[in-house]
């Protein structure tokens, strides 16, 4: 790298955690995970985009409480090993860590709390009363991960050669493209020549070896 890594972006979908992805987790916690089936299946079959599916995914959170997620986190969900200690090792070697994801910003801000991230980006969905009400204020879509990054690299006087990208999907390419280093992990077919680093692993302590 040309200079010292001063920041790490992850994303959570299918990077942090596996198999229960966070709005599948937050329909699980609501009871409405047949119903989450029904809309997954239109959006597979292209009647439905993504964007669009999860707009109505989100109304099936209508009345969960934002409390539940941290909660039934390890219940429910299959995080990567070795998340924390990864968070931990990047903290000695003073560098900031944060996750961003397409999916609800309520899911991000709980690995923060949970695993000790210093910052955490997602989808606006909208909470009254620490209560999801069904709908999404801002959405962040294909292109949005790139305008969260900057954010926080702006506020914190990072520049892009000091930024590693984690992450495994087509959402993580503008990520990938803008830090000086980037690491594919249990990667999409679409990332394919995208990132600097490709791993398959169940251990995230594997990206160590990438981060100087």
């Amino acid at each position: 790298m040309n200079g010292a890594t001063k920041l790490v972006c992850f994303d959570l979908d299918d990077t942090l955690i596996f198999d229960v992805h966070s709005v599948m987790f937050l329909c699980i916690l609501n009871n409405r995970y047949e119903q989450l089936l029904d809309i997954e299946k239109r959006e597979s079959a292209g009647e439905i985009d993504w964007i669009t599916a999860d707009h109505y995914k989100a109304e099936l959170l209508a009345g969960l409480a934002v409390s539940k997620i941290q909660i039934e986190f390890d219940r429910i969900i299959k995080p990567i090993k070795n998340i924390a200690l990864v968070v931990n090792e990047l903290r000695k070697r003073n560098i900031l860590s944060i996750v961003i994801t397409s999916g609800p910003v309520q899911v991000a801000n709980a690995i923060k709390e949970i695993y000790g991230f210093n910052g955490s980006y997602g989808s606006e969905y909208e909470v009254v009363d620490g209560v999801f009400t069904g709908k999404i204020l801002n959405h962040i879509g294909n292109k949005g991960k790139i305008v969260c990054l900057m954010d926080f690299c702006e506020k914190n006087n990072i520049s892009p050669n000091e930024c590693v990208a984690v992450g495994d999907g087509s959402t993580d390419i503008p990520l990938f493209e803008y830090c000086q280093e980037s690491i594919a992990i249990n990667y999409s077919p679409s990332v394919a020549g995208k990132a600097t680093h490709y791993i398959k692993t169940q251990d995230l302590s594997e990206v160590l070896v990438f981060i100087t």
